[in-house]
């Protein structure tokens, strides 16, 4: 009995004694799996903060995470996603780091992700800060970072994560002049926005919906002000080019100069492949 008792005190001592040794293993493996080349944030850049353990999404593994937003990532062009959560002594922060295909498919989920910003802080060229969440895109990222007690100190300490992360993407961001010459950065961010498919749309703009319904292959930056929109869209190529212009009854020849007018629309061609069309309300 004596040995048996002894034993047993052995074998637990010993659980008691590995079972550190496994977290920490399964925390390193877990810290290895992070995609080479991802801007985390880790104990280098905070050695006074708390890390959780990442957790990484590729392709339809994002409806693990979002299972009601995936598929407007995916639309988009999702490569994918780092999760981490950061505790400070005087807050808890979720980091996510979206990496999607390019920087047009990064600024066009943040497009369609910002929601009444507070501030436009000078993280990224755009960006959006409120209470509980800084969001920006800078080269193919999109980030989120998210508070929740909405205090100063979380407001200071968003911005202080947003910048190590931004200063790790060297990557170059998206030309929006290419679209609209002479938009500027706060347009872009409070009444612009990018579609690539019929989520992007439904989300930006859903009065537009029927007005690129059946369209495929194109990039839509779409600039909203009081007394009209701006149309800025490209397509793949001819054929979605031609697709687009049969489904408004548009002659191709007809877009260049001056393009096609009526009461309130005006359409021409910017480039091959690409129209600028304005609607006046």
């Amino acid at each position: 009995m004596i040995y048996l008792l002894f034993h047993s005190d052995i074998v637990s001592f010993r659980r008691c004694a590995i079972a550190p040794f496994i977290l920490l293993f399964l925390f390193q493996v877990s810290f290895s799996q992070t995609p080479e080349g991802y801007p985390v944030i880790t104990a280098i850049d905070l050695p006074e903060a708390g890390f959780s353990s990442p957790r990484n999404f590729t392709g339809s593994s994002l409806f693990g995470y979002i299972n009601g937003g995936a598929e407007l990532y995916l639309e988009y062009g999702f490569s994918g996603a780092v999760i981490t959560e950061i505790a400070m002594t005087d807050g808890k922060y979720k980091t996510e780091i979206y990496k999607m295909n390019g920087p047009e498919e990064a600024f066009g989920i943040f497009s369609v992700s910002k929601f009444r910003c507070t501030a436009m802080p000078g993280v990224a060229d755009y960006s959006c800060q409120t209470k509980y969440q800084l969001q920006y895109c800078k080269g193919p990222y999109y980030i989120s970072i998210i508070n929740g007690s909405g205090t100063k100190s979380d407001s200071i300490n968003m911005l202080r994560l947003g910048r190590i992360i931004a200063g790790k993407i060297s990557e170059p961001g998206i030309d929006l002049s290419a679209y609209i010459p002479g938009i500027s950065n706060g347009n872009a961010v409070s009444g612009c926005f990018l579609a690539k498919g019929r989520l992007g749309i439904v989300n930006g703009s859903p009065d537009l919906e029927d007005y690129f319904k059946e369209a495929e292959g194109y990039s839509a930056l779409i600039l909203n002000s009081a007394d009209r929109t701006v149309i800025s869209v490209k397509f793949r190529d001819s054929e979605t080019f031609a697709d687009f212009l049969g489904l408004h009854h548009w002659n191709a020849t007809d877009l260049t100069g001056a393009g096609i007018k009526s009461d309130n629309e005006t359409v021409r061609k910017k480039a091959e492949n690409h129209l600028l069309i304005e609607i006046v309300k």
